[in-house]
């Protein structure tokens, strides 16, 4: 069995989304770890196996406005 089905890394800055984005993916079965910034996201990605990567896309470098969010399928 993949370990890490329905693992997912929630990335974000603000707590408060963390938290709400935690709350509605673990009622729908998902397995959530969060992280409040790139450097602690990339140390968790290197230990633990993700099927799913959501979060703001600006918090890993890439070029997208601030508003911008991401989901990558690992």
């Amino acid at each position: 069995m993949n370990q890490a089905r329905n693992r997912i890394l929630v990335l974000d800055e603000d707590a408060q989304e963390l938290r709400k984005l935690r709350e509605l993916l673990t009622k729908e079965g998902f397995n959530i770890i969060t992280a409040a910034d790139k450097e602690t996201a990339i140390e968790l990605c290197r230990h633990i196996k993700f099927e799913y990567v959501l979060g703001n896309a600006s918090l890993l470098g890439f070029s997208f406005s601030d508003d911008d969010n991401f989901i990558h399928k690992v």
